[in-house]
């Protein structure tokens, strides 16, 4: 299906749901109430929606998984790389805790079971602009609000017209947390449990607490016990780790290191523990945390470690990472320019962005286009020489028109968006896009989510299969 017909669909829907009048108002109730039962709820509140999912064109989707799957073969490369290559430890530039952990042996192979490649997508382009690799958030609350589409909306213009296809993430989710805990008692734990119980693991008043009971019922229709904890709920006698008394044998951890290092609590010491001392398999375990640094992005283009890059992965990251440097005195490239950094930083302002390498939820993201001279000046001289922040290229971010009620009435509005591609085991596995009036688009700011679905046009009897679409391949 091609965006034209992508793009038709996404006009066509909003010109339904403005057929209803009042009706959308009474969709957009229904919908609230429904996912505050079902757990659709981030800091106390029911996470923002629109009565439309995100349509995608399957050559779009195409883009995409192939761009995850070869991105998430490379950075399971780079974080079990970390332990055998002291230039990439020098780069990240960790604390003694933190290496200490990323080298603890998972005790499965690839370890970073999950991820969550967040991107800005144009047309074809996609852009990828931050790896969530150490404790993704968001599979349960996307297959969860495409439930509710689904049941909420009856739009029968649409009907007979367009199908749209949606594969539920959990089943995924659940399978690789299962082949992980095989993986590992067969080789660290034989002792343990052939059926493992489960503990998800946040810290205590997390805003995202309420998607661990999601995913604890579809562990339980799997026939898997799930127990939704915080950390210090955790114990650990040696033996055994426990959550809220009982015993647990594998922890699915949302919690980031650096969250879990700065907490107080005998929970924090007993989780390390046992997975120090391999009772507990950890999902994902500390060294999928070597992905998370914004500071890969720039490494990923660094001759020092061009054994890690397949010619394949350099096409991929050519077409879909944008340029990024760790902040720093020096000389540097840009394309097939050789530049002194740090005066092309302050000159070039409006066409970057700055970043901390190890924080998250969208903290302390300064786009120059909206910094004062002066101001971004400071930023260079205050963090230049620590090397905790990357300059990266500044991507447009996109923007497409979704439904809006207010005040009852039905609104077409622009909104920005980004996708965020689930890699699950090391593939595609689904996307989640997020939806604001802000340049930084984040729940934790406020913004909205969407289960992303593929859109095609039911062609007619006259009609036959046309030539695929454009977009097929990572690089053209």
């Amino acid at each position: 299906m091609p965006l034209d017909q992508v793009n038709n669909l996404k006009l066509q829907h909003l010109v339904e749901l403005s057929k209803l009048g009042s009706r959308c108002a009474d969709m957009e109730d229904a919908m609230h109430r429904w996912l505050v039962e079902h757990d659709v709820v981030y800091d106390g509140k029911p996470i923002p929606f629109v009565l439309m999912p995100h349509f995608l064109s399957p050559g779009q989707l195409r883009r995409v998984r192939e761009a995850v799957a070869s991105l998430s073969a490379l950075l399971d490369r780079f974080c079990d790389a970390y332990c055998d290559h002291g230039a990439l430890r020098d780069e990240l530039a960790l604390s003694p805790v933190e290496d200490e952990l990323i080298r603890l042996d998972p005790g499965y192979p690839r370890p970073m079971r999950l991820c969550r490649l967040d991107a800005f997508l144009h047309g074809y382009e996609v852009r990828f602009l931050e790896f969530n690799a150490d404790s993704p958030a968001g599979i349960g609350y996307t297959d969860v609000l495409r439930e509710g589409l689904s049941a909420t909306l009856e739009l029968p213009g649409l009907d007979g017209e367009f199908t749209t296809d949606y594969s539920p993430m959990l089943p995924r989710l659940l399978d690789t947390l299962v082949d992980a805990y095989m993986s590992f008692r067969e080789g660290s734990a034989p002792d343990l449990p052939e059926t493992p119980r489960m503990a998800l693991v946040d810290l205590p008043g997390a805003p995202a607490l309420p998607e661990f009971h999601i995913i604890a019922r579809a562990a339980a229709e799997r026939g898997l016990e799930a127990a939704p904890v915080t950390l210090d709920e955790l114990s650990y006698d040696g033996s055994l780790l426990r959550a809220a008394g009982e015993p647990v044998h594998l922890v699915l951890r949302r919690a980031l290191l650096e969250q879990l290092l700065e907490h107080d609590g005998a929970g924090r010491e007993d989780l390390l523990a046992a997975a120090r001392e391999h009772r507990a398999c950890l999902v994902n375990p500390f060294r999928a945390r070597v992905a998370n640094n914004k500071k890969l992005f720039a490494l990923l283009e660094d001759p020092r470690f061009a054994h890690l890059v397949n010619r394949h992965d350099g096409a991929v990251i050519k077409a879909t990472i944008p340029w990024t440097r760790i902040l720093r005195d020096g000389r540097s490239t840009q394309r097939d320019w050789v530049l002194d950094l740090l005066p092309f930083v302050s000159d070039n302002r409006e066409r970057l962005v700055l970043k901390p390498a190890s924080d998250y939820g969208g903290r302390g993201v300064v786009l120059g286009m909206e910094t004062s001279q002066p101001d971004w000046d400071a930023l260079i001289e205050r963090h230049h020489r620590d090397g905790t922040y990357v300059v990266q290229e500044y991507v447009p971010v996109p923007e497409e028109m979704f439904p809006a009620i207010d005040g009852g009435q039905l609104y077409a509005r622009r909104k920005r968006f980004n996708i965020n591609p689930f890699a699950i085991d090391g593939t595609y596995a689904g996307i989640l896009t997020r939806i604001s009036d802000h340049a930084v688009i984040n729940v934790s700011h406020g913004g909205g989510l969407l289960p992303s679905v593929v859109a095609e046009r039911i062609p007619t009897e006259t009609e036959f299969p046309t030539r695929r679409e454009d977009g097929g391949g990572p690089g053209g």
